[in-house]
């Protein structure tokens, strides 16, 4: 009974985390989507935990807590993906961006260059 409260009030905390991120911008819509059916799950989880047992029986686990390890590190690593994916994009994006200031850079060089010459 201890162990259903405390689960169900950590949902119910990381969903009000979540929004209040949200809300103040410090977290996307899409990312904080992922959070939230993480919390919803988690929440699920604490109100049905009979559910775990359930699927470890469909699955053929015969410790059922060893389910929720499982989920969650796949929770993790479809997190961690993401992040790379991210990273990566915002890498090709910087990497256009300095490209694109040093060329600027140069023309502004070269446009004084040219006013200094006529004066």
């Amino acid at each position: 009974m201890i162990a259903k409260i405390f689960f169900l009030s950590l949902g119910l905390l990381l969903v009000i985390y979540v929004y209040i991120r949200v809300k103040k911008n410090l977290f996307s819509e899409k990312e904080s989507m992922l959070w939230m059916v993480g919390s919803l799950f988690l929440l699920t989880l604490s109100l049905f935990p009979s559910i775990v047992d359930y699927f470890s029986r469909i699955i053929g686990i015969s410790y059922p807590p060893s389910l929720l390890f499982l989920i969650s590190m796949i929770f993790i690593l479809f997190l961690l993906l993401r992040q790379s994916q991210q990273i990566n994009v915002m890498h090709s994006t910087l990497k256009e961006l300095v490209q694109r200031n040093a060329l600027l850079e140069s023309k502004v060089r070269k446009y004084c260059e040219n006013n200094e010459d006529k004066n």
